[in-house]
């Protein structure tokens, strides 16, 4: 049986101790336990969830409404009532409650057609420390019958007989079994399919995206846990492109906010366009879970820099400590045309100094206290160690140079957010410090390397790591979960991502990577053959890996996909001499996908960045817009009603989407075009950017599709690269290197 602890296991003896027992019980059974079900219904003004939910392959469901009632608290039972005595409430009615969640489970479950009438429900309300003699004395036992177990009845052999003697025993069938499990661990958000017109021909990729929006997408275990899971401490979250960070930190976000209403709870990200989708998501939670829309005051959705018209984390946070926040214009003004990263660095950075210079603390008190104040705007970005130090230091000392605002914040695209913004983050939060944080190194665009956790967050004044992600927190919940399970992109499109980006059949070598079998396991990859040894390295040895087929959940990518003669070839690659014969071709390609049965909206097109990339979109604009085909520059082209473009709004009904990278992240669509790849080897004149950092533009860019990706660029060997991917999938064979010979090392240090 899997064990999945929900919430953190408090100060409640009764909870722990019935938890402890369950696990004792039924180890060596198939089924699934949970203490603190995410099934909230309201009850008066309190929201409550089941204690604990078993689901059993023999004995079915099973709801455990568990108190810690002492006998002499209950002065008397009438009916359904509970007469408290020297208790919190002075009426308690455990077997309603429990009625009711069973009730409201059984609903849930039975949402699926498929499954009703095909399990066994059954409650009780439990008291571990309650004995039955003590029960009997009170003539308690004649109010309740069996409907109450007491401590008799739950250690661990005796609970196992208490349910296999009340329920019939009757194994489920597996494709029952399974699908209850399915549906108890959660459900992506789901929309209706769309119809597939008559005379559609067989070959139609319309049947493709009808089969995989059709399926029953469900969370796995580790998906679980991170989006019901809400550890009283800093959580860090490793996935890869498409495992569903974004969508599991909106549930987590929602479930949070219908349990701790009062909480102060910011979700906080790095990409604008990706505000629509994630206020979307957190309300279809709230519904799911509460019945009820988030109240946006407490649940604040937060751009990670912010400005005047949006709301923003570091927007927000200046001004409440009475500085004027700096927008990209402030800093243009500052320091010259920067990066976005380095841009939001720099107001972190800034936020940080000027907040010092404002505490009034004394010089001797604050290490380099007095330089970081007279520091110069073009010295800010030099000195980050110095100034982020002067912030750890104040908190080591017990000062408050920036306000607790928030009891949660939960942070997507990790990546790409600087060590000043996370500080930022955990000085803002409450103990004990709630702090959730997804990332995918491989998506980092503006950064070379990968801190630890301890060299984002500093060290104690005791010098033991402020936050640490090695171990487990009491009860079992992780504080490091890894995700390598891909669900949005396919086996060939993933495995041809990583290969581009690590630059594992680059002419001169790798450039970045993990060297040590672990590692490529929490990737995903199954070493075949070789190693990373440095006598492999000399000899110049080949390493061989593949992905299998259990961490490749990808519809088309499991042998009962039903239209694999619909797909066609899922990445494809075509180079030209000129630009304008690329965007030409393209827009003739699309024109024949919307022929095909795509909507415009199915598609989009982005590039790894490069020379005039505002010019090269408006002429691909303009190619598209010549054959009658609508198209939007997300950023660029203006909304009616609108004075500039929206970097909020990614996809609109009827028209090709267009944007660059950074907007592209986090974003998907059926189809992507992924143009101007040549710049992931043969960097750009007018950029200060390496080739590790456009690499990573094109993982980003392989990695938005949900099905077909076409790579389109100048001639370059990037597409010999390429070539040589899609003929070996689905293994890759490239030579071995190790730590001294990368740019950067993936490997997670953090987990040593």
């Amino acid at each position: 049986m899997h064990f999945y602890p929900y919430e953190p296991l408090d100060k409640n003896n009764a909870h722990n101790r019935l938890w402890e027992w369950i696990q004792i019980a039924f180890k060596d059974d198939l089924g699934v336990a949970y203490y603190r079900y995410p099934l909230f219904r309201k009850s008066g003004d309190l929201l409550r969830e089941p204690d604990v939910v078993i689901f059993h392959k023999a004995y079915g469901v099973w709801i455990l409404e568990c108190k810690g009632f002492k006998i002499d608290n209950i002065q008397a039972i009438q009916g359904h009532v509970w007469e408290m005595r020297d208790w919190r409430s002075e009426q308690e009615s455990p077997l309603i409650q429990a009625e009711d969640q069973m009730f409201a489970l059984q609903n849930k479950i039975n949402t699926l057609r498929e499954l009703r009438g095909k399990l066994q429900f059954h409650f009780r309300a439990v008291l571990p420390d309650v004995k039955r003699s003590q029960w009997q004395e009170k003539g308690f036992d004649k109010h309740t019958e069996k409907s109450v177990w007491v401590y008799e009845d739950l250690t661990p052999n005796a609970l196992k007989k208490s349910i296999s003697e009340i329920a019939q025993a009757e194994i489920l069938d597996e494709q029952t079994y399974e699908l209850t499990c399915k549906v108890l661990g959660g459900t992506l958000p789901r929309r209706e399919p769309r119809n597939i017109p008559t005379n559609t021909p067989p070959a139609s990729p319309l049947r493709v995206i009808h089969e995989i929006e059709s399926g029953f997408k469900a969370f796995d275990t580790t998906q679980q846990q991170i989006a019901f899971q809400v550890p009283d401490g800093p959580q860090r979250m490793r996935g890869l492109a498409g495992t569903g960070k974004t969508v599991l930190l909106a549930k987590r976000a929602a479930k949070i906010h219908i349990k701790h209403p009062d909480w102060k709870v910011g979700v906080v990200f790095f990409t604008q366009s990706l505000y629509d989708q994630i206020l979307e998501w957190i309300t279809i939670y709230c519904n799911e879970l509460g019945d009820r829309d988030p109240d946006w005051y407490q649940l604040k959705v937060l751009h990670s820099w912010g400005g005047k018209r949006k709301d923003g984390f570091y927007y927000d946070l200046a001004k409440r400590v009475g500085l004027k926040p700096k927008d990209v214009n402030a800093v243009k003004d500052d320091i010259g045309q920067v990066s976005p990263g380095k841009g939001f660095e720099y107001t972190c950075l800034s936020l940080i100094k000027d907040r010092l210079a404002k505490s009034n603390y004394p010089v001797n008190q604050i290490s380099e206290l007095q330089k970081i104040i007279d520091l110069d705007t073009n010295e800010i970005l030099k000195s980050s160690f110095l100034i982020e130090q002067a912030l750890i230091e104040t908190e080591n000392m017990g000062l408050q140079l920036i306000p607790e605002l928030y009891d949660a914040l939960l942070i997507d695209e990790g990546q790409d957010l600087p060590p000043a913004f996370y500080k930022l983050l955990l000085s803002s939060l409450k103990n004990p410090k709630r702090l959730y944080w997804a990332y995918d190194e491989a998506q980092s665009i503006g950064s070379s390397i990968i801190p630890t956790a301890t060299a984002i967050f500093g060290r104690s004044s005791e010098g033991t790591p402020r936050v640490d992600v090695s171990r487990n927190y009491p009860g079992g919940m992780l504080k490091s979960h890894k995700m390598f399970r891909c669900y949005r992109t396919p086996r060939q499109l993933l495995m041809a991502a990583h290969a581009i980006n690590m630059g594992l059949l680059r002419e001169g070598g790798a450039l970045q990577g993990v060297t040590d079998k672990e590692d490529w396991k929490d990737l995903g990859y199954t070493i075949k053959d070789g190693d990373f040894s440095n006598s492999s390295v000399v000899k110049k040895l080949k390493v061989t890996i593949t992905r299998e087929a259990d961490v490749s959940p990808h519809p088309i990518d499991q042998v009962n996909f039903k239209n694999h003669e619909s797909l066609g070839d899922i990445l494809t690659y075509r180079t030209f001499k000129f630009e304008e014969d690329e965007q030409n071709w393209i827009a003739r390609q699309i024109k024949q996908d919307l022929e095909n049965g795509f909507k415009p909206e199915d598609i989009f097109i982005t590039a790894v960045s490069g020379n005039e990339e505002k010019e090269y979109f408006h002429r691909l604009k303009a190619a598209l817009n010549e054959l009658g085909i609508p198209a939007y520059i997300v950023g660029l082209d203006k909304l009616p009603g609108e004075r500039y473009g929206s970097p909020d709004i990614f996809r609109l009904d009827g028209k090709v989407t267009i944007a660059n990278i950074h907007r592209a992240k986090g974003n998907e669509a059926w189809k992507v075009y992924a143009c101007r790849f040549q710049y992931a080897n043969t960097l750009p004149t007018k950029k200060d950017e390496t080739e590790l950092e456009k690499r990573n533009e094109a993982f980003v860019a392989l990695t938005r599709t949900r099905v077909w990706c076409v790579v389109t660029g100048l001639d370059d060997n990037i597409f010999d690269e390429l070539a040589k991917v899609i003929e070996m999938v689905p293994i890759l064979s490239f030579p071995a290197f190790n730590k001294g010979s990368l740019k950067r090392i993936n490997n997670d240090e953090d987990n040593k």
